[in-house]
């Protein structure tokens, strides 16, 4: 009886576990906040196998649009989430959080996605910086 019982605790476990990284930011999102839209779309990167590229776009009430691009890749102790340089190269790198475990100095970045909801944050070395937050969108 206590096997099954532990079988059934580690399958819960196991079952109710997050997706990887990847996993939670693949495919397309869309934010509004007010009259600025911002769309996110994280696709396989051609060149790098196991590399996520993301571009942000930032639609400003004025009509300007901004954009900013990202590299999910995996890193030495898990997944690294990256903002790029015009260059291509990585500007700036963060660990992403898995867990509970793990020091915020440098911050860390948190990717929480709860059904068709995303949000992207940077936390540690100062306030939260807000990467993204949206719902699932359809990629074009």
């Amino acid at each position: 009886m206590r096997v099954v019982a532990a079988a059934c605790l580690f399958a819960a476990a196991c079952a109710t576990s997050p997706a990887p990284p990847a996993e939670r930011l693949a495919g397309c999102w869309i934010g509004r906040d007010g009259a600025v839209t911002t769309t996110m779309r994280w696709l396989a990167d051609a060149e790098r196998p196991g590399v996520l590229a993301g571009a942000r776009l930032i639609y400003g009430a004025d009509g300007s649009v901004s954009n900013t691009d990202y590299a999910l890749a995996p890193g030495t102790a898990g997944s690294r989430l990256c903002e790029l340089g015009a260059d291509g190269a990585a500007a700036r790198c963060w660990e992403v959080a898995e867990g509970e475990g793990g020091s915020l100095e440098s911050g860390r970045a948190f990717i929480d996605r709860h059904g068709e909801r995303l949000r992207i944050a940077i936390i540690g070395d100062g306030p939260e910086q807000l990467v993204f937050a949206g719902r699932r969108d359809g990629c074009d």
